[in-house]
């Protein structure tokens, strides 16, 4: 009997020991309904956003319709609507890239695909930003063809930065920072019954997802979210523009103007919402972070309908790597370039002193046209004199 009662003690303390373990490894989405736990992994990916990400955009279908006369809409022809079905097709955008906030630095090697059976072409463009000094850094190397005087910087990347007074005025660290609450916030307003979770598939174990969440907007509501994005980003903005020293009271900020034309742009959209719809496919870990984002994305507009999707893969959480380990010596910056005369003047295009200059000697113009007159008809009268 006492060897049965100990062995009895031993189970019920294994059972309790596992029970109280699995208590102790609840995941961060256990018990959330399908709204909530969106929002939770989306919240984290921001929040951690220290990764290795790879995607894939591209078209399933594409078709183009004609407008006659009357405005009415009319298929195109079908040899036609085949060539452009097939084109679509055959043209793929893959982004691949590393994101280390902590360090502000973001990657993204972009590259244009056209593949058929025996043809294949491509272009391919990597960049980076640093956000400590507002620079963007592009390898040219794929257009040097047209500009000879890049290849005088064979293997160097070209640095393009925003002027310090416009940089400063851009609260970058504010509206990241903001940028939890804003989506949280976002996300809270959409239609709960656009989530649900879904049954792990094949692709799930592929990646060694734990979850399956789905999201299915319609173009309204796709566009009521990124909207709500852009105003929060906006109220930051505003909140914090450093108002003129020069100009008490005007906002030099650019950065609610932008955000107010991308708003714009947005609400522009031609796209029919009636039957426009994303459906997202969020894949997530035990622990909450997202692995990969599968969209299929169905689109009508008056003149063309298709299906699109979009595939990003997520890796190295907290330790991304970058294909480009820049130093100075790899980098020159774009004022100190031999340009070609076509783009000497595209400075002119940027306030500077440069912009004042001309208004300075403004005023000594009229009075050397005026005495250009006087001078003429002596000179026309002698002439005719002497004929």
């Amino acid at each position: 009997m006492d060897i049965k009662m100990t062995r009895m003690k031993l189970a019920a303390a294994a059972a309790l020991s596992s029970l109280a373990l699995l208590t102790g490894c609840a995941t961060p989405l256990a018990g959330k309904t399908p709204d909530e736990a969106t929002r939770k992994v989306m919240l984290q990916n921001w929040q951690n956003a220290s990764y290795n990400f790879d995607a894939q955009i591209g078209f399933d279908k594409l078709a183009f319709t004609d407008v006659d006369s009357d405005g009415g809409a009319k298929s195109a022809k079908p040899d036609i609507a085949d060539i452009i079905d097939q084109v679509g097709r055959s043209i793929r955008v893959n982004v691949s890239g590393a994101v280390d906030v902590p360090t502000g630095r973001v990657e993204a090697i972009p590259e244009l695909r056209f593949e058929r059976r025996n043809l294949m072409s491509s272009i391919k463009v990597p960049l980076q930003f640093h956000a400590q000094d507002m620079s963007l850094l592009v390898d040219p190397s794929a257009v040097d063809l047209f500009l000879p005087s890049l290849r005088k910087q064979s293997g160097k990347f070209i640095r393009a930065k925003l002027p310090a007074e416009m940089a400063s005025q851009i609260p970058l660290k504010a509206m990241y920072q903001a940028m939890p609450k804003i989506i949280d916030d976002a996300y809270a307003q959409a239609d709960k019954q656009a989530f649900s979770f879904q049954p792990l598939d094949a692709y799930a174990g592929e990646i060694g997802a734990h979850y399956k969440l789905r999201m299915e907007l319609s173009r309204q509501q796709e566009q009521k979210l990124t909207l709500q994005m852009l105003e929060g980003l906006a109220k930051v903005a505003r909140e914090q523009a450093k108002p003129s020293t020069d100009k008490p009271g005007e906002d030099k900020s650019g950065a609610e103007a932008m955000i107010r034309l991308v708003q714009g742009l947005v609400k522009l959209d031609p796209v029919s919402g009636d039957k426009s719809r994303t459906v997202s496919d969020i894949y997530a870990s035990r622990g909450g972070d997202l692995l990969a984002l599968r969209q299929k994305v169905h689109i009508e507009a008056s003149e063309f309908s298709g299906d699109a999707y979009v595939n990003v893969r997520y890796s190295h959480y907290g330790k991304p790597q970058f294909v480009y380990q820049l130093s100075e010596n790899d980098i020159v910056d774009f004022d100190k370039l031999d340009l070609p005369d076509w783009l000497k003047d595209t400075d002119k295009l940027l306030p500077g002193e440069h912009a004042e200059a001309p208004a300075a000697a403004a005023p000594a113009e009229p009075q050397a046209q005026a005495a250009q007159p006087q001078a003429k008809p002596k000179k026309k009268r002698k002439a005719r004199r002497a004929q």
